[in-house]
């Protein structure tokens, strides 16, 4: 790819300082107080794509701890076809209810793939706020990358300017990502990808101890094969100078290249780096895995890694916990499409969820709790009354550091039909819990906030499948991809009533494949499947402990 671009043009960039471009006052702004479509959110400002908004590894949105006040940065639309974007800020006082843009903070480019982090106060410590955009004119022939400080209050023009990281011209980096330290917000670190024309694919980081003001010359971390084999990380800082990175590098299953998630990690704040790692995926197949630039996300909870990566072609989000020390972790791994799912009838209501894709994690100190969401499938039918009937903002939530999940209830309001990118940050207010994001979608020139409160989906008739930890059940299904047989297997506590229910992908009744008594133990149930069509099945299991569900393919 690289080799393959044809420089077409040099371009100079240059700053200028804050402008107002829109006012939320006295509703002045209709980008600012009127949703793009009503129920989809509070549409933010106009873009060019969502590549511009919504950057691949960089947040691109913010939020104080209290909730409040919400930054955001992002690619504003220009009339030059080649060099479509330049740089915006927007910021929220009120929530998410109203935003003023400023800018711009760049010239007309390519892509700036955007990100931006702040300390938990940085609504009322200025100064505690850093924003960071790479910038790739049309040719890709040069590129800088660019930080710029909030050195005022969010609600009127910062004096700030931006400034380039040392080298970064050099370079030609791509996709960068900013963190700052939870426990001193001066210590800043900055990474990203020299892949464009001239790069030379390793990644590189800058420090910074003062607050973004002064910065370290590059520092190595690694070395990634060039797109599309490998894509630049997730960086996420935790407390005593912890820092974890994962990316997507070639793995060698027996004797061909999967593209496949690494990490890589630091204890001195970034200066020195681990050795490459790969992340323990279950099964990965060398036909049909496909991990995909913008289908991972991480963070640091308790100084403790935790990582998404989806893997489109096998259908399956798994989820990384490490666990003990830098160097030695022991990994949890979790399926997040299986626990995910409910596809379960009670009574005269038929409930279903079904995770897509589009992970990102985040947390909430207070009550501990870790949010791992992405664009999902719901659905509630009661009688003729379908409640919910698409791609909506959905998740499971854990406050025991993953032991059990809870499948939330949507948290947008409506459907979600492109990119979603989540807050790092989970907000408390007065004990309910809020996750804050962006969405933009493919065909809509402009890009929405929106505010999901963490909550169980349907408690009455979803507790029992979510509430409890697939650990207890023991609850498998094998193979996923069913020819003609399938099999369960589960242990139970002790012996009692059970039954095994098959639904298919709308959630339909199918058969009841097992109804009576289990022994204590470890049970294994078969199910003919020679009869069905082909297509995609979920397998309930309801004991007295509680209920599961599974999903497989039947594909002949």
């Amino acid at each position: 790819m690289k080799g393959s671009i044809i420089i077409f043009v040099l371009i100079t960039v240059c700053f200028a300082r804050l402008t107002r471009i829109s006012v939320n006052i006295d509703s002045e702004d209709v980008y600012a107080n009127a949703p793009s479509e009503p129920g989809r959110g509070i549409f933010i400002a106009p873009t060019r794509d969502y590549y511009s908004i919504l950057s691949p590894q960089g947040k691109s949105i913010t939020v104080c701890q209290h909730g409040d006040n919400i930054a955001v940065i992002y690619g504003a639309p220009t009339a030059d076809p080649n060099n479509p974007v330049e740089t915006f800020i927007a910021y929220s006082l009120d929530s998410g209810a109203t935003w003023t843009t400023y800018g711009a903070f760049s010239l007309e480019l390519r892509r700036i793939y955007p990100a931006v982090d702040g300390s938990p106060n940085f609504c009322t410590n200025y100064g505690e706020l850093w924003f960071v955009w790479q910038e790739s004119p049309f040719g890709y022939n040069t590129g800088d990358l660019k930080v710029m400080i909030e050195e005022g209050t969010p609600s009127a023009p910062s004096t700030s300017v931006p400034i380039s990281l040392p080298n970064a011209s050099d370079l030609s980096p791509w996709l960068p990502c900013v963190a700052v330290d939870p426990d001193d917000p001066y210590s800043v670190i900055v990474t990203a990808w020299s892949y464009l024309h001239n790069g030379n694919c390793n990644v590189y980081a800058w420090i910074s101890s003062d607050g973004a003001y002064t910065w370290t010359d590059t520092i190595f971390m690694c070395y990634i094969d060039p797109y599309p084999s490998g894509i630049n990380g997730h960086m996420r800082k935790g407390a005593g100078n912890y820092v974890f990175y994962t990316y997507h590098d070639l793995y060698n299953i027996s004797g061909s290249d999967v593209v496949y998630p690494y990490y890589i990690e630091s204890t001195d704040g970034g200066h020195t780096w681990s050795e490459e790692y790969p992340l323990p995926v279950p099964y990965v197949s060398p036909d049909s895995s496909q991990f995909w630039w913008h289908e991972f996300d991480c963070e640091v909870v308790n100084n403790e890694p935790w990582a998404v990566h989806t893997d489109l072609g096998l259908d399956s989000l798994w989820l990384f916990h490490g666990t003990g020390s830098p160097g030695t972790w022991t990994w949890e791994v979790f399926n997040v499409t299986q626990f995910g799912v409910c596809s379960l009838t009670i009574n005269d209501t038929m409930f279903y969820c079904y995770p897509i894709q589009r992970p990102n994690v985040s947390y909430e100190t207070m009550s501990n709790t870790i949010l791992i969401s992405y664009k999902a499938y719901y659905l509630k039918v009661h009688g003729n009354d379908t409640t919910y009937d698409g791609e909506y903002w959905g998740g499971v939530y854990s406050t025991d550091n993953g032991a059990t999940w809870t499948i939330t209830d949507p948290l947008s309001d409506s459907t979600i039909d492109g990119f979603i990118e989540v807050a790092h940050r989970l907000v408390n207010i007065n004990g309910d819990i809020y996750a804050y994001a962006l969405w933009a979608g493919a065909g809509v020139l402009g890009f929405n906030f929106v505010r999901g409160a963490v909550k169980p989906f349907y408690t009455t008739g979803i507790a029992e499948n979510s509430n409890n930890s697939l650990k207890d059940i023991q609850f498998t299904l094998s193979p996923t991809v069913v020819t003609n047989l399938a099999h369960v297997s589960f242990h139970v506590p002790k012996s009692g009533n059970a039954t095994l229910t098959l639904f298919d992908v709308t959630g339909r009744f199918v058969e009841s494949v097992f109804n009576g008594v289990l022994d204590k133990g470890t049970n294994t149930i078969n199910i003919n499947t020679s009869n069905l069509a082909k297509g995609i099945y979920f397998v309930s299991l309801k004991t007295e402990i509680g209920t599961q569900t599974a999903k497989f393919i039947i594909a002949r």
